[in-house]
């Protein structure tokens, strides 16, 4: 399984997902540890979760993937989930202890931050 964790600082798992452009890339499974396959950064000159608002055609480089990070907006979920990526929202910060949490079953999550007419993500 391919796991995307939100990381601004490419070593803990952070937050912000609709704007994130940094992201620590696993593969995993049952009979695998985790296993770091790149740290991906996304130009400025391509979109994130949130350019991509009402944009379910243009490819993101996570599609299809799980992903995990520290906070992210109300309808977030819903649109990740239209391409195919599996969000969850957790206080924990150690990339492993949650690549592991999610294959167990056990992660710890938390609700996503209710939406603002803000414009924020």
């Amino acid at each position: 399984m391919k796991f995307a964790l939100v990381s601004q600082d490419f070593q803990t798992i952070t937050g912000k997902t609709g704007r994130a452009r940094k992201f620590l890339v696993y593969e995993a499974s049952q009979e695998t540890q985790p296993t770091l396959i790149e740290k991906l950064e996304i130009p400025d000159t391509q979109p994130t979760f949130h350019d991509l608002h009402d944009d379910d055609i243009t490819p993101h480089p996570l599609d299809h993937s799980i992903l995990i990070t520290g906070e992210a907006g109300e309808g977030l979920t819903e649109r990740l989930s239209r391409r195919g990526i599996t969000l969850y929202i957790t206080t924990e910060t150690d990339p492993l202890i949650a690549i592991n949490g999610v294959i167990k079953g056990n992660i710890s999550t938390i609700a996503p931050t209710p939406h603002k007419d803000d414009g924020s993500c």
